[in-house]
């Protein structure tokens, strides 16, 4: 039986690849700062999300977004506030592009999202539910 640490990098896992189909390029997973964490930071079209991944393979508590609470996403904006502050130069993020090309790219928007991940007893993707701009729902 697999760790609720191990569900989440599952999950994580299955976040990147679906974020990267639909075209978002990843800046960086799992970044920390005292006092808050983002499980994955990434830009597309002018916008730099950052993701919270929550995993589930029942909804006996409750639907995965809903582990976010006020507390929660406290935290994320602070984590969010101190990457901004550490990366973004002048609205612009540095992107990185095979081949090791490095690209700033323009920010008009940043937006807090969460990726639902709803998966099998055996940690199959059974359906993935993209939440955009959680920041304007809560």
């Amino acid at each position: 039986m697999k760790t609720a640490k191990e569900i989440g990098n599952i999950g994580e896992d299955h976040a990147e690849k679906y974020l990267k189909k639909h075209g978002w390029k990843i800046i960086t997973r799992n970044y920390t700062v005292k006092g808050g964490e983002i499980d994955i930071i990434a830009y597309r079209f002018a916008v730099l999300a950052f993701f919270e991944v929550k995993s589930r393979s029942n909804d006996l508590y409750g639907t995965p977004a809903e582990a976010v609470n006020e507390e929660k996403l406290k935290h994320i904006k602070y984590a969010k506030r101190r990457f901004s502050e550490s990366y973004v130069r002048g609205r612009k993020i540095n992107v990185f592009y095979p081949l090791g090309i490095e690209i700033p790219r323009r920010i008009f928007k940043e937006r807090i999202d969460i990726i639902e991940i709803y998966m099998s007893k055996t940690h199959e993707v059974q359906k993935i539910n993209h939440i955009k701009d959680l920041g304007k729902t809560l």
